[in-house]
């Protein structure tokens, strides 16, 4: 028995032994492991500490991009063209909504309380849930839109509802307008927002707003100014500010760092164009297809360009919507063309000042007179003159520019040759952009290398016969057509033309001037000169004269008719032109008017010339020894 006790005993000491040897052996694990731990703690933070507090510092900081307010366009008399209105949007903070129960009692209360606001102020489209789902999983520390363009009415109401509410906010922004509509709209272009996946500088935040930017006219050229305009890079485009922020695990904003740094908002843009000679150019154009052009003389300033039809820039902002833009592309009108600086025309008669110009420098008599009898055959093809198809006459330069004769410039062209008329084709810019600021087509210059290249014929004389009465291997944009009808006008001088007059920024200093640039001449003796511009008096003044109908009192004109056929033989269009100078209160204008599928330049054009000099310059008679020709009113 007491063998058996003893035996007990030991067997109990040796398990509690065992216990003891088991707890000390744990307990030197856990003391290792613990050991290990923070050996290896101070490892990392003695190597690795500077990195990881990098790592926590990305993913708790968050940069903000804010887009500055866009400049302005404004007409040379003043007149908004294009500008910004104030908006007011309903924005809720997702940080400022939280409750209690996680993310999804957070998107309830947001849903919530957008329907309650929707309800008071009476609008039907508001976020439902899994949008604010996905805003808050994408960009939680930004606001989340809930009303776009509220009314006076609708902030009252719903700054009345919710006074109690946390998280809300009448967030103001800029939208993009353009007051006039369809008002030089071609001219102006449109702006939408930039692609922010693709801006230069997306990586640089992590939330990104982007700015509105150009996309057409001078919503983009000027959208950064150009290097060579010698002044800053900034245009009508803002400079973005930013705001550096402290977001918490879950992304929500939990306080601003460094403080805010505004944007620079864009500079603003003045143009040549008057708003009042637009407005009555467009008028006058509603219902054709066509283009009416004039040009400051003296410098090349563009004081109006109306192209018809158009399109109304209103419906382009603040989105254009994929239906409208589809209509304007299939409408057979193709109102999206600028075709006062794009569109591409033979210019038919409207040549023939420069015909003579030519024929002069050659040494062609003015006074010499050629048989007209209704038609010329050149090459076995008849030519008809439609100036003498009922009677025969003897014509000299005077009288063929007059009647528009095309047997006259058809025979003396013959006899000079090609290459005088290719001369004074290059001196104004034939078949090469004028250097405007928007863009341009070049047209096509009459070259008979060019011609072999693309019809594999070569030149002859019918090519050349064609070319003198503008048509042919020729074409012109309504444009170039003005620029060197200025230069009849001033003398000879081509001046580069421009729609940009000046930039300036917000403080109202200039940073860009554009300046007149005579870009060459069109080396003519004065004398010579005279001769054609007397005979383009005499086409809207004379009794028979081809654009007697462009004749406006109190007012000298000087223009000259054109009608071209355009398209093969069966399907020809007639393209009717009129160009025309004048000058009043020492200011000199030339104009050119398109109509496409008109009667004839005559007919079509010389009209809305007349009108547009009548309304827009509203001449009254000169008081006696007032300046009334060109050279009195030289400066």
């Amino acid at each position: 028995m007491k063998n058996q006790n003893r035996f007990r005993s030991n067997s109990h000491i040796g398990i509690l032994d065992d216990y003891r040897f088991r707890i000390v052996l744990l307990s030197l694990l856990i003391l290792v492991a613990f050991t290990l731990l923070i050996l290896r703690a101070y490892y990392l933070q003695l190597h690795h500490g500077e990195e990881h507090r990098e790592r926590i510092a990305r993913q708790s900081i968050r940069r903000i991009r804010i887009p500055g307010w866009r400049g302005s366009i404004y007409s040379a008399d003043g007149e908004l063209l294009a500008g910004n209105r104030t908006v007011y949007d309903l924005v809720f903070y997702p940080e400022g909504m939280r409750t209690g129960g996680g993310i999804r009692r957070t998107i309830d209360s947001m849903y919530n309380a957008a329907k309650e606001l929707a309800e008071v102020s009476g609008r039907k489209d508001f976020p439902d849930r899994e949008e604010i789902r996905r805003h808050i999983n994408n960009t939680p520390g930004m606001p989340l839109l809930v009303f776009r363009d509220l009314d006076p009415k609708e902030r009252a109401r719903i700054l009345e509802r919710s006074r109690n509410m946390k998280g809300l906010e009448l967030q103001i922004s800029a939208q993009r307008i353009y007051p006039g509509g369809q008002l030089a709209a071609h001219i102006i272009g449109y702006s939408r927002k930039a692609e922010a996946n693709s801006a230069a500088d997306r990586e640089e935040f992590f939330y990104y707003q982007p700015d509105i930017v150009g996309k057409a006219g001078v919503e983009l050229v000027c959208d950064r100014l150009p290097q060579e305009w010698n002044a800053s890079s900034l245009g009508l485009c803002a400079l973005p500010g930013r705001q550096v922020v402290q977001v918490s695990n879950v992304g929500f904003v939990h306080k601003e760092l460094l403080g805010r740094v505004e944007p620079v908002h864009g500079n603003d843009v003045y143009l040549t164009i008057d708003s009042r000679a637009q407005k009555i150019a467009e008028s006058l154009l509603a219902g054709k297809n066509g283009s009416l052009i004039v040009m400051d003389a003296d410098n090349g300033d563009i004081i109006c360009a109306a192209t018809a039809p158009s399109y109304d820039l209103r419906r382009f902002t603040p989105r254009l919507s994929p239906e409208y833009y589809r209509s304007l592309l299939d409408s057979p009108g193709r109102p999206l063309i600028n075709r006062a600086t794009g569109g591409i025309y033979p210019p038919g008669s409207t040549l023939k000042p420069l015909i003579c110009l030519a024929l002069l420098k050659s040494g062609i008599d003015p006074k010499e007179k050629i048989f007209c009898s209704g038609s010329i055959e050149v090459k076995n093809t008849t030519i008809r003159c439609l100036a003498h198809r009922y009677s025969e006459a003897d014509v000299d330069m005077g009288t063929a520019l007059e009647k528009s004769c095309n047997t006259y410039m058809i025979h003396q062209s013959l006899r000079v040759g090609l290459a005088p008329l290719q001369e004074i084709l290059s001196l104004i810019g034939a078949g090469e952009k004028s250097g405007i600021e928007i863009g341009e087509s070049a047209g096509t210059f009459p070259e008979p290398a060019r011609k072999k290249q693309l019809y594999r014929i070569p030149w002859n004389d019918s090519d050349t016969a064609m070319l003198s009465i503008g048509q042919g291997f020729i074409a012109m944009t309504p444009l170039q057509m003005v620029r060197y009808t200025a230069a009849l006008c001033n003398g000879g001088k081509l001046y580069r033309p421009h729609i940009i007059h000046q930039v300036c920024d917000r403080a109202g200093e200039t940073v860009y001037q554009r300046q007149r640039v005579c870009t060459g001449t069109l080396e003519i003796a004065p004398e010579k000169l005279d001769i054609v511009r007397n005979g383009m008096f005499r086409v809207v003044n004379a009794p028979r004269g081809s654009g007697r109908r462009g004749k406006v009192a109190n007012l000298t004109v000087y223009g000259k008719t054109g009608t071209a056929e355009f398209g093969l033989r069966n399907k020809s269009r007639n393209m009717t032109h009129f160009i025309a100078f004048t000058s009043y209160k020492l200011r000199k204008y030339a104009l050119a008017v398109t109509i496409e599928d008109g009667d004839s330049g005559g007919g079509s054009c010389a009209p809305l010339a007349a009108a547009f000099f009548e309304r827009f310059l509203k001449p009254e008679a000169a008081p006696s020894g007032a300046p009334s020709t060109l050279e009195d009113t030289a400066q």
